[in-house]
C-alpha cells in the first residue's frame, strides 16, 4: 500500500502526535524494542553476575551530650565535631588491623560509608555502614570501627566541644551481623532494560519517519485523519534491481 506522495504519515507534519499514535508505533516496531530490552538488560546482568557480590553491614552508636540541645541543627553540628576529634588516621588504622583488612587504605574508605544521625525523639549518633565481599568481613569492620569510635570518645573526657558542650557518654547502640545482600546484578539489569525501553522506543520513532508509504490501513487513516473504507493492492511492476 503506498500514498501518493510516496510517504506515510510521519511526513504530514505532526508535531503533537496523539497518545494512539505513539502506541501505533510503538506495537508496529515492537520486536526492535524488545529486542534492544533484552540485549541492554543481558548485558548488564552478565557485568553484575562477573562482578563480587556485595554485602552491607551496618553498626550504630549513640553518642549522649552532658548539655541539653535542642535542635536537630545543633545536635548534628555536635555530633560531627566529635566525630572530628576522635576519628584519625591512627584510629582508622587500628580498626583495620582489629578487622584484618588486608587491603590497602584507600579501598578502605571507599567502602566505609560513617553518618551521623539526629533522630526527632532525642537520640544521636553515628551510623555505620562498610560493603564487603563476603558477608562476616564486611561486620568485622563495621563493629571493629563502632568499638573504636566509642573507645576514642571516652578518651574525650570532659573537653569541650561545640557551644562548649562535652560529650557525657557513647555506647554501642547496635551492632553489625553478617548478611544485608545487595542484589546489584538485578539492579543494573533492571536500570538496563528501562534504558533499553527509552532506547528501543527513540529508534522506532526514527525508524518509521524514515519509511516510505503505508505499511496498511491505519497509516493511511493517521495521514488522512478519516476513516478508510477500503484499500486497492499496489500491482505496479517492480523496478529490477541493478
Amino acid at each position: 500500500m503506498t500514498s501518493s506522495s510516496g510517504r506515510g504519515w510521519r511526513d504530514e507534519a505532526r508535531a503533537d502526535p496523539s497518545l494512539s499514535e505513539i502506541l501505533y508505533v510503538l506495537k508496529s516496531r515492537r520486536l526492535l524494542i524488545v529486542g534492544v530490552v533484552l540485549i541492554l538488560a543481558g548485558i548488564a546482568l552478565l557485568f553484575g553476575l562477573f562482578r563480587e557480590p556485595v554485602y552491607i553491614a551496618e553498626a550504630r552508636v549513640s553518642v549522649v551530650p552532658q548539655g541539653k540541645l535542642e535542635s536537630e541543627e545543633a545536635r548534628l553540628t555536635f555530633l560531627e565535631e566529635v566525630r572530628g576529634n576522635v576519628v584519625t588516621q591512627k584510629m582508622l588504622g587500628e580498626v583495620r588491623r582489629r578487622a584484618g583488612w588486608e587491603e590497602g587504605p584507600q579501598a578502605f574508605s571507599e567502602r566505609l560509608d560513617p553518618e551521623t544521625f539526629a533522630g526527632g525523639n532525642g537520640s544521636s549518633g553515628l551510623r555505620i555502614r562498610f560493603s564487603g565481599e563476603e558477608p562476616g568481613q564486611a561486620a568485622r569492620v563495621a563493629n571493629a570501627y563502632a568499638e573504636a569510635f566509642v573507645a576514642g570518645v571516652e578518651d574525650l573526657g570532659d573537653r569541650p566541644l561545640a557551644d562548649g558542650v562535652p560529650v557525657a557518654e557513647a555506647s554501642m547502640e547496635q551492632r553489625a551481623v553478617p548478611g544485608g545482600y545487595k542484589p546489584r546484578p538485578l539492579i543494573y539489569a533492571a536500570v538496563a532494560a528501562f534504558a533499553g525501553l527509552l532506547l528501543g522506543g527513540a529508534a522506532a520513532f526514527v525508524l518509521e519517519g524514515r519509511a516510505s508509504g503505508w505499511r496498511d490501513v491505519r497509516d493511511a487513516e493517521l495521514t488522512l485523519k478519516v476513516p478508510v473504507l477500503g484499500t486497492i493492492p499496489d500491482y505496479s511492476p517492480k523496478k529490477s534491481e541493478g
